[in-house]
């Protein structure tokens, strides 16, 4: 049963507008206690209550806000559900499965691990949040989109390919447009350009048989090299397995809701100029508003990049990606 189990309320200031964040947990899949933040904003609601958009971060162990702490920290998320509330929209953040506010849940067998993080249990809880944001009394039930970063995005597509439209509106931002394993071939190259030409060779060939025995069977070689192990380890064959499979283009192309698709001109792990402009010629042809913008000299996490080597993390959202967004929302919600 989904339901709040912590009503604490603290104001969260962006520019002038206040807005009123609430703990909650929801029941994801397999009835996992998930915790997040509902953002409302503490405007006057509307007769039907106010449009929200469900959040979802990208890949790895990044929280509800957008952040891989200590390492990584950008607030991406949390920018995104105060800017929204500042234009009336309330929001839902939540932490993925297993990992920061809800560790507690994690199997502490192993061996269950595939089946707990798999790829259709990422789905289904992004579906629970999307019901219980939904079932909110303050929202506006007709009027709700997602906006998914990176990952988070893919998640995005492929619920609504798979499920039908579940929203009214999607964002997808910084999301790749090619599938996994060749974004992931491409940005092991780029990591290697100061190694030996043979060294590189022969590491990309190794990377490439992996990958096609993930695809074959979603499993890894035992003997896979010190330099991949971070990338591919048993536990994550499987759901490495099902998102190899999935080509964000074809999703695109069955998701009946408006997409906007939002790409840094400085992103280092998303390519402005390979995948946008495939999700572009998925998107063109559409009379329903989607579209794909290119956002000069922003990074992958929406933020400026001033110079070479600049990671792109700290820092507010880009405001031509701030502007953007809005006005978008403002049409397709």
């Amino acid at each position: 049963m989904r339901t709040i189990v912590a009503v604490a309320f603290a104001l969260a200031l962006s520019g002038e507008c206040a807005a009123a964040q609430q703990s909650i947990t929801f029941r994801g899949s397999g009835g996992i206690p998930l915790a997040g933040t509902l953002t409302l904003p503490t405007s006057v609601r509307p007769d039907a209550g106010f449009p929200a958009v469900l959040l979802i971060q990208g890949s790895g162990p990044t929280d509800r806000d957008g952040n891989q702490r200590p390492a990584i920290v950008t607030d991406l998320e949390q920018q995104v559900a105060e800017l929204l509330a500042a234009e009336g929209v309330a929001s839902l953040r939540y932490d993925k499965r297993g990992m920061h506010e809800n560790r507690p849940t994690l199997p502490k067998n192993r061996d269950e691990w595939p089946a707990f993080f798999s790829w259709s249990a990422f789905l289904q809880d992004a579906d629970s949040a999307l019901r219980f944001l939904a079932e909110q009394p303050k929202i506006d039930r007709q009027r709700i989109g997602i906006f998914g970063h990176s990952e988070g995005g893919l998640i995005a597509l492929a619920l609504e390919a798979s499920e039908g439209p579940r929203a009214k509106a999607v964002v997808i931002a910084s999301t790749a447009a090619r599938p996994l394993d060749q974004l992931i071939h491409e940005q092991l190259a780029r990591q290697l350009e100061g190694a030996s030409a043979s060294q590189r060779d022969a590491l990309l060939a190794v990377d490439l048989t992996i990958q096609r025995r993930i695809r074959s069977n979603g499993t890894v070689p035992q003997d896979v090299p010190g330099a991949l192990t971070a990338l591919y380890r048993a536990d994550t064959a499987p759901f490495l397995k099902a998102v190899f499979e999935l080509d964000p283009v074809a999703l695109a192309m069955r998701t009946v809701s408006p997409i906007l698709a939002i790409y840094g001109g400085a992103d280092v792990q998303v390519s402005a100029t390979r995948d946008a402009p495939l999700m572009a010629s998925a998107l063109a042809g559409r009379n329903d508003g989607s579209k794909s913008i290119v956002v000069p000299n922003v990074s992958h996490n929406l933020k400026s990049v001033t110079k070479a080597g600049d990671p792109g993390f700290a820092g507010p959202l880009y405001e031509t990606v701030k502007r953007e967004l809005v006005t978008w929302l403002r049409s397709a919600l």
